[in-house]
């Protein structure tokens, strides 16, 4: 959501890290216990999470709940070893301290907080993780209290959170050895993460961002929160909004998992049955990038280039763009991914003096009909 993000590349900690073992994270468990896993859908209930566009009444809690779901699917039928619990299963909101709870007392190996991003700019694009900000200085604190937010309005919130500072996010780091001593399987976890809901689900990529978020900073175990994609992006949110998405972005989570769990827990419980190939699975075809859906207003058209700086009418806009179709120069206003926002600017361009501009569309660089792009983005 900011445009600055804490990205990792290569798996580098800060300094306190080794002060603890060199090894991933490992519960203390035997040969014979599972894999525990808690799936937390974010918000629910009264707390719808972000609301998208709004051109539907279908929010984060709800986009987030059916990935869950299916993910919780995809595992039962092909993960045998892993027991799952669920921090939801419908419309409820569990408080945040109930989520880390479930996590903690069944002595969880892994929590996965599932969630959708949104942006003031329509345009914002993509998927993060996030991950326990272990220094000041890489903490983004925008998302921490976006996050964080709805504790306030929990019942007895001010004893409940006593020893987590929800108006200082930042002086929370540090405060137990469990935020050093899983970071490093967190980053794993997270880095799969990426690399899947990139390659899987077709999202930009926006990395990893370090944050103070209570079910992260309270979870003793590695935990990570990632963010789907943006439901104020039209396209993206269509995509979520959809089976095909949905199934591509709980594919990625569990292909992320199945990874993480070999890497981890399989080499220290090597009596664990794992599948050399896994059961058939009614899994989507990874999912190719969605497409381009951008709109822009155009200002004018001639059989003869013109300068942008010179000619009386295009010297008037910034970021004057053309493109050629036949014998034809077709000058353009910036391309914008939203409707809503084309409008404004062919608003502006009319007031500029290009009185017979009009919107058009393009769908991955190829124009199309501006009605059948708005049925693309559901505008």
């Amino acid at each position: 959501m900011l445009n600055t993000f804490f990205k990792i590349k290569t798996i580098v900690f800060i300094s306190i890290i080794g002060l603890f073992s060199s090894t991933l994270y490992a519960q203390e468990t035997t040969t014979d216990d599972p894999f525990v896993l808690v799936i937390d859908p974010g918000h629910g209930g009264a707390d719808a999470g972000t609301l998208g566009t709004r051109r539907t009444k279908i929010y984060e809690k709800h986009v987030v709940l059916d990935v869950a779901l299916k993910l919780e699917k995809l595992i039962k039928d092909n993960m045998k070893d892993v027991k799952i619990l669920m921090t939801r299963r419908t419309d409820v909101y569990p408080t945040l301290q109930s989520r880390a709870r479930l996590a903690n007392k069944n002595h969880a190996h892994l929590f996965l907080s599932i969630h959708c991003n949104a942006a003031a700019n329509p345009q914002a694009t993509g998927a993060e993780t996030l991950v326990m900000a272990t220094e000041r200085a890489s903490a983004n604190l925008e998302i921490s209290k976006r996050e964080n937010a709805y504790i306030v309005l929990e019942e007895n919130h001010q004893e409940n959170y006593k020893n987590f500072n929800i108006n200082d996010p930042l002086a929370n780091i540090g405060k137990s050895l469990e935020q050093f001593s899983t970071i490093r399987s967190s980053i794993v976890f997270a880095d799969l993460t990426q690399k899947y809901m990139c390659s899987t689900g077709g999202r930009k990529d926006r990395h990893i961002v370090q944050a103070i978020i209570y079910v992260t900073y309270a979870c003793t175990c590695p935990s990570v929160l990632v963010e789907l994609g943006f439901l104020t992006n039209p396209a993206e949110e269509a995509f979520l909004h959809s089976e095909k998405g949905q199934n591509a972005m709980a594919l990625a989570l569990f292909q992320a998992l199945k990874d993480y769990k070999a890497r981890t827990y399989d080499i220290s419980h090597p009596t664990a049955e794992v599948e050399s190939s896994p059961a058939p699975m009614a899994e989507p075809t990874p999912a190719a990038p969605v497409d381009k859906i951008e709109y822009c207003v155009q200002l004018t058209s001639s059989s003869k280039a013109l300068g942008t700086r010179t000619n009386v009418l295009l010297r008037r806009f910034s970021d004057v763009t053309y493109f050629k179709e036949g014998n034809m120069y077709k000058y353009t206003t910036r391309r914008v991914s939203s409707y809503a926002q084309a409008l404004k600017d062919l608003s502006d361009a009319r007031k500029k003096g290009a009185k017979d501009a009009f919107i058009i569309a393009f769908k991955n660089k190829e124009k199309v009909n501006v009605n059948t792009a708005r049925s693309m983005t559901g505008e």
